[in-house]
């Protein structure tokens, strides 16, 4: 079986799969791989990760180093146990409470800012949640969306920002170090939602490419009208995956997008408006 070349050291590749209503976003480096949540469940029997990242992920005879799950949201978490069963990352780092069901699938560490290592030349380093951001033992629980893991990504001279579904107040905390947000490639954040993607945000990221996963007439109505305006009017290039399918970029060359529906285009698609 064709398998696609990995990227040579410092540099790296970005996959964001074609999962429907949720994230599941594959980097790697010339010898490591990250997946960046799971995608949804779809049903009892079927999720993300059994009809869609499982067989890609071995197709492509991809070895899974790392398995960031940003927050317990079921359209990020719903394809971890088949991931899990079939690629047995060694570590899984998320901010999921150690109490969730999710931990019985491995031992979970918990995804905190200031946490950074590097593969191949390329730097990972989590911005958000903060230790203080978690709640202590017997408070109030926080609204798991606060809580996502954001991963920005880097090689010195490309970059890519993983923002789960943080919502303004969280996107107004990471401003607070706007030299960070800089980046080629956004994961638009909560799928386009009108909770997020503030100006202020969008402008510190300035982003050649900003991504959205969501699913084709999706009850949410994501991406919101008001924010996919937000981005063109600065004409920053937002894509999603209704129209694009899976969407591949490299740091190699920063400035195309590659769409899965466009590689690979079938008669029986239906082009979204």
């Amino acid at each position: 079986l064709w398998q696609p070349p990995r990227p040579p050291s410092g540099e790296f590749t970005l996959l964001a799969a074609d999962i429907g209503q949720g994230n599941a976003v594959l980097v790697q480096t010339a010898h490591h791989a990250l997946l960046y949540d799971s995608g949804p469940r779809y049903g009892l029997d079927s999720d993300a990760g059994n009809r869609v990242l499982v067989p890609l992920l071995q197709a492509q005879g991809v070895r899974l180093d790392r398995l960031v799950l940003s927050h317990r949201d079921s359209d990020h978490t719903g394809g971890a146990a088949a991931v899990v069963r079939a690629l047995h990352p060694p570590k899984v780092l998320t901010s999921v409470d150690a109490a969730e069901p999710l931990a019985r699938l491995a031992p979970l560490t918990r995804c905190e800012a200031g946490q950074r290592w590097e593969w191949d030349g390329v730097q990972f380093a989590f911005l958000h949640p903060g230790v203080a951001d978690y709640p202590a033992a017997g408070a109030r629980p926080v609204k798991p969306n606060a809580l996502s893991c954001v991963l920005r990504i880097s090689n010195g001279r490309s970059s890519v920002l993983l923002t789960g579904d943080i919502e303004r107040a969280q996107e107004a905390a990471l401003l607070r170090q706007p030299e960070a947000l800089r980046a080629d490639v956004l994961l638009v954040p909560h799928h386009g939602s009108k909770t997020s993607s503030s100006e202020a945000f969008i402008d510190a990221v300035s982003p050649r490419w900003a991504l959205v996963q969501s699913g084709y007439r999706n009850r949410y109505g994501h991406p919101a009208a008001l924010v996919v305006e937000r981005y063109r009017a600065r004409d920053f290039a937002l894509v999603d995956s209704p129209h694009c399918g899976a969407m591949h970029w490299a740091s190699t060359h920063p400035d195309a997008l590659a769409c899965e529906r466009e590689l690979q285009a079938h008669y029986w698609q239906h082009h979204p408006p």
